[in-house]
């Protein structure tokens, strides 16, 4: 596979909707700062991407399953939480914190990180290899973050329906990821 070409699919698989960039859609349509966002989505790849690339010789095919039910039991936690009718009101500096938590850790859970280092990075790069990777993963992130941030922007609707919306995102991607799951369980 040629570089631009595997870039481009890095690309789309990061841009697509997810739930990382409906947390950082959100948080700019709540006004939340872009940079402590773009930064906790940036650790929370970072974290699950070098996670991925140096685990997956030894990883077994059931780890993955397990991951994706914590994966699950996340989005549903906070997308609940960001659907509940009355949240909690915070400081802005405290609420900001919190969004940046949420981001840091629906990032680190993200399905798209395990797809982009078990199915999409080469199995036979050595570490320098691995090291260049996960740099496009975090650079490529980054810009797409940055698109997410900047749509939020644009939007208007206000803090109560931004929540809504992302909350209702996450469930809606917990379901997408249960579903194989109850299928292979099925069967």
């Amino acid at each position: 596979m040629s570089n631009s070409l595997f870039l481009l699919e890095a690309f789309l698989l990061f841009v697509a909707p997810g739930p990382t960039n409906a947390l950082l859609m959100a948080g700019a349509v709540k006004r939340e700062q872009a940079t402590k966002l773009l930064a906790a989505q940036a650790c929370g790849y970072g974290i699950a991407a070098a996670f991925w690339l140096l685990s997956r010789p030894l990883m077994p095919t059931d780890a993955i399953q397990i991951l994706k039910f914590v994966a699950v039991g996340w989005l549903s936690v906070l997308g609940l939480r960001l659907m509940a009718s009355n949240p909690i009101e915070e400081s802005g500096d405290v609420s900001g914190r919190r969004h940046g938590l949420s981001v840091l850790a629906t990032t680190a859970l993200n399905p798209k990180a395990f797809i982009y280092c078990l199915a999409m990075v080469p199995m036979d790069g050595g570490p320098e290899k691995l090291g260049i990777f996960w740099l496009a993963l975090v650079g490529i992130t980054a810009i797409t973050g940055s698109l997410w941030v900047l749509l939020g922007k644009r939007l208007r609707g206000g803090r109560r329906v931004a929540d809504k919306v992302a909350g209702a995102a996450l469930l809606g991607f917990a379901l997408l990821l249960l579903r194989p799951l109850l299928i292979a369980a099925a069967i």
